[in-house]
C-alpha cells in the first residue's frame, strides 16, 4: 500500500486532495479579503468625496442636518468616521484620517 492513510482506496476518498482543498481554501479566503478591502476602499473614496470639497465645519454642519433630520443616526455616523479612519489609515492617507477625525469630533461634540 503506497497510502498508508487512505485504507480504503475504492471509496474514492483521497487524503492528499483533502489537503489540497484545504490549501486552495485558504486562498480563495485570502483572495475575498483582499477583494473586501478593495470595495470598503473604493466605499470609503466615495463617502469622503462627499465632504472632500466641504470645509469640516460645513461637513459638520451637514452631517448634524442630517442627524436633526432623523435621515442618520448619530451613532451610525461616528461608526461611518471611524471606519473611514481606520480604512485611510491601511493605506496611510493620513491627511484623509484627520479630516474624518475632525468630523466626527464635530458631530461628537453636538449634543443630539
Amino acid at each position: 500500500m503506497n497510502n498508508f492513510w487512505n485504507l480504503n482506496p475504492d471509496d474514492g476518498f483521497d487524503p492528499e486532495d483533502f489537503e489540497n482543498n484545504e490549501i486552495a481554501k485558504a486562498y480563495a479566503i485570502a483572495d475575498m479579503k483582499e477583494d473586501h478591502k478593495k470595495w470598503a476602499y473604493n466605499q470609503a473614496m466615495k463617502f469622503y468625496s462627499d465632504f472632500e470639497n466641504l470645509n469640516i465645519k460645513d461637513s459638520v454642519k451637514r452631517v448634524n442636518k442630517l442627524i436633526k433630520n432623523r435621515d442618520v443616526k448619530k451613532l451610525d455616523a461616528i461608526q461611518m468616521f471611524d471606519n473611514l479612519i481606520k480604512i485611510f489609515e491601511e493605506h496611510e492617507e493620513y491627511e484623509k484620517c484627520h479630516i474624518c477625525n475632525q468630523i466626527k469630533k464635530g458631530i461628537d461634540n453636538v449634543r443630539s
